[in-house]
């Protein structure tokens, strides 16, 4: 079979056995394989998708190739789809594709301003052989946007006090006057990792009045810090909240077998408070087989301007809390962060306003958060459901199959039972030699009350091979009246 975009709406793989309501893709979308054309065999990463102002979607990829790194580099790979899915074939790179070397080695994020520009961030090679933070724009047609940075490209360090660091972007977001702020991590060896974040301006200059870290020139070129004194800090997202404040949200080490959330707040200036006020771990504690405690945070989203849920793994399950930022002492300043008491949660075990999954061998991806307040929390999981372990689909003597896995949560953060098998569904996507069980959902959007579904499932799998980014719009019901099967 060649390879192609699937429009079937017919392609879930759930059997009646399994589940008594299950999420469907809705028809009008269908399932849509994103790929470089021509590309060969090679695997197509999804990063993150973003709206366009007419409802359409941009989708980023990590696509293998690019010179960075003696040739083992990565390009950014654009795709162009209408609210309804169908690639955009004019008027965007050529036939909707637009595949660009910016000399990166990774490919993280991206976001799109005011004006339908396109920002994309990825690691590019820096000084001593480490990384700095690469960020590149496009004009809203794909094209290189030569006003930024005057190529439309920048590379930006935190090298100093002699130190070459690696410095690696998570996260970006574009402000109201569309200046940019990207967010990531610092490593030096024998050194503490640190989250890094910084402000660019439109042109793609850095924004100097903008971090605690001096330019050496009167200004400012950055911020760098850690959750707890003493820890590592990786960051994996950044938001701007309520006043123009900001909180950087990842993952702090406590200690070689613990690891926790984590979340503090930047000031409109970039500049965070003294002493680690303004910044606190949040535990899960879902201890594994191993009595290990490792709690990962993948993502953080808004749920208002002072709300915000943070996801992720917890000992090989998923996770989530719910906190706010607030002020003490009557202060207009945001300065303290918070639990959440109205995030009931719940799960396999009693943790107080906490949410743990019951599906065992899982990965975090991302979170969105449906009109009517619920969260949808999407992953991937390599436990097989009873009653498919022997199904004709499943790949012998090849890796382990992996399933894109939906949990929906009602907007106090308890487990809705109506959705899937009893509040979490499993989802797979068809590959073109019709056995693929290898997907994993790695970021969720709401269009109006359909969930949007951006991930990277396998077209070959024995082995596992030829990765291809996939993006399917879900109907808004969810839910069929009773389990079906269909064969593909």
């Amino acid at each position: 079979m060649s390879r192609r975009y699937l429009l079937s709406a017919a392609v879930l793989a759930f059997t009646a056995h399994v589940q008594a309501a299950a999420p469907t893709v809705d028809p009008s979308f269908g399932w849509r394989r994103l790929f470089e054309t021509g590309g060969g065999s090679q695997s197509e990463i999804a990063v993150a998708h973003a709206r366009t102002a007419d409802g359409g979607y941009v989708v980023a990829l990590e696509v293998p190739g690019g010179g960075a790194a003696g040739g083992t580099g990565m390009r950014i790979g654009l795709f162009r789809h209408d609210a309804d899915g169908n690639p955009v074939s004019s008027g965007f790179g050529v036939g909707g594709q637009v595949i660009k070397d910016a000399w990166l080695t990774s490919v993280t994020g991206m976001a799109i301003d005011s004006q339908g520009r396109i920002v994309v961030i990825g690691a590019t090679p820096g000084q001593g052989g480490r990384s700095d933070f690469g960020v590149v724009r496009f004009n809203p047609d794909g094209s290189d946007d030569t006003s930024f940075a005057g190529d439309g490209g920048t590379a930006v360090g935190f090298d100093h006090s002699g130190l070459n660091t690696d410095d690696n972007p998570t996260s970006v977001l574009i402000d109201a006057a569309d200046k940019i702020v990207v967010a990531g991590d610092w490593h030096a060896t024998g050194t503490e990792a640190q989250f890094c974040a910084l402000r660019l301006n439109v042109d793609g200059s850095i924004d100097n009045t903008w971090g605690s870290i001096s330019d050496g020139a009167g200004g400012k070129r950055g911020t760098c810090d850690g959750f707890a004194a003493g820890k590592d800090a990786h960051a994996r997202r950044i938001l701007r909240i309520d006043r123009g404040y900001y909180v950087v949200a990842g993952t702090s080490s406590f200690s070689s077998t613990d690891t926790d959330f984590a979340a503090r707040i930047l000031t409109p200036s970039g500049s965070q408070w003294a002493g680690y006020v303004g910044s606190r771990t949040f535990p899960i504690d879902m201890p594994a087989a191993d009595d290990s405690l490792f709690d990962t945070l993948t993502d953080a989203v808004l749920v208002d301007s002072t709300t915000i849920l943070l996801v992720g793994t917890s000992s090989d399950r998923l996770a989530a809390t719910r906190i706010k930022a607030g002020a003490e002492n009557n202060s207009s300043q945001y300065s303290t962060l918070q639990t959440d008491p109205s995030f009931i949660g719940g799960g396999p075990a009693s943790f107080s306003h906490t949410f743990v999954d019951a599906t065992p061998s899982a990965m975090a991806g991302s979170a969105a958060i449906a009109p009517n307040g619920q969260m949808m929390l999407v992953g991937s999981t390599t436990h097989m459901p009873i009653g498919l372990s022997t199904d004709a689909h499943e790949p012998q003597g090849s890796a382990p199959p992996m399933h894109g896995l939906l949990v929906q949560l009602n907007a106090n953060g308890t487990i809705d039972g109506g959705f899937g098998d009893g509040g979490n569904a499993t989802i797979d996507v068809p590959s073109g030699n019709s056995s693929a069980y290898y997907t994993w959902i790695s970021q969720v959007s709401f269009a109006g009350s359909r969930p949007v579904l951006l991930g990277t499932s396998s077209f070959s799998i024995v082995p596992v091979t030829d990765l291809d980014g996939i993006l399917t719009r879900l109907r808004s019901d969810l839910i069929f009246a009773d389990g079906f099967q269909v064969q593909y």
